[in-house]
């Protein structure tokens, strides 16, 4: 349930519509916290979005450059909607959608929970594919072993792939995946690549489950903690790229990305092929540093005397010729004639 917060899909032509369902949990009844969803899709289309609550009414279409702020529901809920075009970062479109509580100065009033359905309908399309996600929080304990629970989209909609956090999507970011290596697998909790427009992240992946490091919120008799998660195997690659950079500290962040992808070795019956779960495979510390010890060495190829060659024959010239002219008529060699 926590990791389903990808769906994606391509609207075929012109007039087609796609639906997503988007389930609000909360405490099953209410979720008290704000609930965000964004939809990227290409430069060159043209998308509208309607929003239906649970049994309510279709809410939309919201067109292109348009936006709707705090629309309150019968329930004082209220539905924010801002469908943008060429976003400055990327140009490519997007729509961001928000389901926030009622906050008065003595009453909270929550999100109805159940399946919220959201319509995509196009508009203008040359391309048709599109990607949302869900800006995830973490579950509340309520203190009395229930809990909060974040949205999520339902099977029908969620897309197992593409679930790499924006941060780790950048040009020259080494993104992590965690590694069970007890199960030599990639955790379940792990997020999986592609990046929206195909790139191949993650790029490596490090120990990160059950790992026990320095508890830097613990009192003097609680020094050390336990955690499983990326967050655990990203301080791995981060220290194996300090030692490279020890090795050789003009090593830029391409390069030093270029050597942990040649580095890195697939587990068990696995190729060197890229996977959306681990990458180009596990990081090799001990090759990483190797490599960076000697990335920047080159090696000149002496220059040798060439061989001595056997000297010209040339044929001798009839009588009366001038020697310039049998100086100028070297014999040619030629190959001995095939045996028969």
């Amino acid at each position: 349930m926590m990791g389903r917060i990808h769906a994606s899909g391509k609207i075929d032509a012109q007039g087609l519509d796609h639906i997503l369902e988007w389930q609000v949990v909360g405490d099953k009844i209410k979720d008290a916290s704000e609930n965000e969803l964004e939809i990227w899709y290409e430069p060159q289309d043209r998308l509208a979005i309607s929003i239906r609550p649970p049994d309510g009414d279709w809410i939309g279409p919201i067109q292109p450059g348009e936006f709707l702020e705090n629309h309150q529901l019968p329930d004082r809920t209220l539905i924010s909607v801002y469908n943008e075009l060429h976003h400055p970062t990327n140009g490519a479109n997007y729509i961001a959608t928000y389901l926030t509580p009622f906050f008065g100065s003595n009453l909270i009033i929550g999100i109805p929970a159940g399946v919220w359905q959201v319509r995509l309908h196009g508009l203008v399309i040359r391309d048709g594919a599109f990607h949302a996600w869900i800006e995830r929080d973490d579950p509340a304990d309520l203190g009395d072993g229930s809990y909060f629970w974040p949205s999520f989209f339902t099977e029908a909609s969620h897309v197992d792939t593409s679930s790499v956090s924006a941060l780790a999507c950048g040009q020259r970011i080494v993104s992590v995946a965690n590694l069970d290596e007890l199960k030599r697998r990639a955790h379940i909790t792990s997020s999986q690549g592609p990046t929206r427009d195909g790139r191949l992240k993650p790029d490596i992946t490090a120990p990160g489950t059950g790992i026990v490091a320095a508890n830097g919120f613990g009192g003097p008799d609680d020094p050390w903690i336990e955690m499983t998660g990326t967050s655990m195997a990203s301080p791995y690659v981060a220290g194996v790229i300090g030692l490279m950079l020890a090795a050789e500290p003009t090593l830029t962040a391409a390069q030093i990305l270029g050597i942990i992808k040649a580095t890195a070795r697939p587990l068990p019956g696995a190729t060197y092929q890229w996977t959306n779960d681990l990458g180009f495979g596990v990081i090799s510390p001990a090759a990483c540093v190797a490599e960076a010890s000697h990335a920047l060495t080159r090696t000149e190829l002496k220059k040798t005397t060439p061989p001595a060659t056997a000297p010209t024959v040339t044929a001798a010239a009839p009588p009366g010729r001038p020697a310039s002219r049998r100086a100028a008529r070297p014999a040619t060699r030629r190959p001995p004639p095939e045996a028969a």
